[in-house]
């Protein structure tokens, strides 16, 4: 009965070593329930030379609308008079909107209005400019302008269930939300050192990102802009395929193997009596 007892200490010293290898791999391990902090808002994303916008023109009367939402330009539209004819007008696909592009001189070009710069603008910001005009030239007076990025993607590498380009048409993601979209960081991953990799005009710049720690939320590289890579280094004894899947069988074997141990040992505590 003693040497079960023994083993079953063993056993349980063994477990211990493997819920600090599982602790290595927990993220904002130093966050507290109950206790508030504050919070830091996402930034307003900039519309950038190239980027690609879609927008949507609404209103109470949508042939009023229409020419607004053409798919091959304003030739349907009497610009002097306002008059519209409905006669060949080709809409966008399931009333969505049009995709246009922002030019090298940060305009768009749209129906009726023709060109409205767009680069330095906020999506909200260029709703509000598209629908004043329309208000301000009378051809409506109730317009509903929509308007999503179609071209906002990031690019997870490294450590990540799932590697790719991700497009986010909210134009606001996390560091957490595009870990989630790419199925989490993989048992190789150093979750102490992800690198967020951006390029502003000329420029790059690369974010340390530690997710054990809670300072990550005040990172500038929190919330993800356009075109970001999120790296994820490997630790430097990564295991390959057959090394993770051994590891894995080998923390099952130590659990059941722990729970056979403690039985034993209260069994010998038992017995002993």
């Amino acid at each position: 009965m003693r040497k079960l007892a023994a083993v079953s200490v063993l056993v349980c010293i063994l477990l211990s070593l493997n819920s600090c290898s599982w602790k290595r791999m927990t993220y904002l391990q130093d966050l507290e329930t109950l206790t508030t902090y504050d919070v830091t808002e996402a930034p307003d994303v900039k519309i950038r030379k190239n980027d690609r916008i879609r927008i949507h023109v609404g209103c109470t009367n949508p042939v009023l609308a229409a020419p607004f939402n053409l798919a091959d330009g304003a030739s349907n539209v009497d610009i002097t008079t306002g008059t519209v004819s409905t006669a060949g007008i080709s809409l966008a696909p399931d009333a969505k909107g049009v995709e246009y592009l922002v030019d090298k001189n940060g305009e768009i070009l749209f129906p009726v209005l023709g060109s409205i710069p767009a680069e330095g603008l906020t999506i909200d910001q260029l709703k509000d400019e598209i629908a004043s005009r329309i208000v301000e030239k009378r051809y409506i007076t109730d317009p509903i302008v929509t308007a999503e990025f179609t071209n906002f993607q990031i690019t997870m590498l490294g450590e990540v269930s799932s590697k790719g380009n991700y497009v986010v048409k909210e134009g606001k993601v996390s560091i957490f939300q595009a870990i989630a979209m790419a199925g989490d960081l993989t048992t190789a991953a150093r979750y102490d050192d992800v690198w967020v990799i951006r390029t502003e005009g000329k420029e790059r710049q690369v974010y340390n990102m530690d997710l054990l720690s809670k300072s990550c939320f005040d990172s500038p590289g929190f919330w993800l802009q356009q075109d970001d890579i999120v790296y994820v280094k490997p630790r430097k004894s990564k295991m390959d395929a057959n090394a993770q899947l051994g590891w894995q069988i080998g923390t099952t074997a130590v659990s059941v193997l722990s729970a056979i141990g403690s039985i034993a040992y209260w069994i010998s505590i038992v017995a002993g009596k």
